[in-house]
């Protein structure tokens, strides 16, 4: 069986930090090949492609995608440097993972899922805390009672700041950049969400340690179509701390209150699970992607192609 042949689009902080590890055990083990890799930054490529034996190494992706042949694309850029990269791996043949948000334009972002659609390859989207195994034992655990209400917390660190998380024309906000992990999470759990309404702060230049400019607390109501309410906390306002943070999902039911944290989940104040294996999110993640590449399945959740089915949902 031959190794899936992967090449990368942006090496930086999301790469390094959590898709290139989430990969190295399937490079051990002989199933994953990392082919080639394509950045701006020309000493960082460098660096990265020798700690990780890559011998082709690219600053213009089109270059990249014109003379390697991968059977898999990871496509880990900031959303407003989302260009042509997706049509061109599409029309190759190339299945991708696209890092979230995939757009901050709903045109692009439908136009992308259409090629996606019609070149009829794998796609997935890096929304990843559907692969905690806490994850699928609490959607488990929701069938068999009548949930009610849905509480999320996500509370996190403003540093580090990088470049394009700090300004709401590259990002969108804190919550398009980061909370929507949770909210993908709770429509994993609890299906399609039908309203929406919301409050923000905004956080202008020089108001804290770093300059900027973008809505960083939010609290978002939302309507499941099953009927379930919910809300949404979410703030980045921790600037003195790198680690610090919350992520939590609490869920009412008729006669239970289940807990869910990234490793656990407890119900009315007892632990009923705990993830002891010790595989991340992201290496969960990266065994399914890699697994729906070699049998082309492209039921993997989340696709590119899924989310368009919901891009009416807001």
């Amino acid at each position: 069986m031959n190794p899936i042949r992967v090449g990368f689009i942006g090496i930086g902080y999301i790469a390094s930090r959590a898709h290139l590890p989430a990969l190295a055990p399937l490079i051990e083990s002989n199933d994953v090949v990392l082919q080639a890799f394509c950045d701006i930054d020309e000493a960082a490529l460098k660096e990265r492609a020798a700690e990780y034996k890559v011998q082709a190494i690219y600053t213009e992706h089109q270059q990249m995608l014109e003379k390697e042949e991968l059977d898999a694309l990871y496509i880990c850029l900031p959303p407003t440097l989302h260009t042509n990269q997706i049509q061109i791996a599409a029309e190759k043949g190339i299945h991708l993972f696209v890092e979230k948000p995939g757009s901050l334009d709903i045109a692009q972002a439908i136009d992308c899922a259409s090629t996606i659609e019609q070149a009829g390859i794998v796609s997935q989207v890096g929304f990843n805390f559907r692969y905690y195994s806490s994850s699928e034992q609490a959607r488990q655990l929701l069938q068999n009672r009548t949930p009610r209400h849905i509480a999320i917390q996500m509370f996190y660190s403003g540093k580090p700041i990088r470049w394009w998380t700090s300004r709401y024309e590259e990002c969108g906000g804190s919550f398009v950049e980061n909370t929507i992990h949770i909210v993908d999470l709770a429509r994993f759990l609890l299906g399609d969400i039908t309203e929406v309404s919301a409050f923000y702060q905004w956080r202008l230049p020089g108001e804290g340690p770093e300059p900027m400019n973008l809505p960083h607390v939010y609290t978002t109501n939302y309507r499941f179509a099953s009927g379930v309410l919910g809300n949404a906390s979410t703030a980045r306002i921790l600037y003195n701390h790198t680690e610090i943070g919350r992520h939590k999902i609490t869920v009412l039911s008729d006669d239970s209150i289940i807990e869910w944290s990234n490793n656990q989940i407890m119900e009315n104040g007892e632990t009923v699970f705990e993830d002891t294996t010790g595989a991340t999110c992201s290496e969960n993640q990266a065994r399914a992607f890699i697994e729906a590449v070699r049998t082309e399945d492209r039921s993997i959740p989340v696709s590119y192609t899924h989310l368009r089915a919901h891009e009416t949902d807001s």
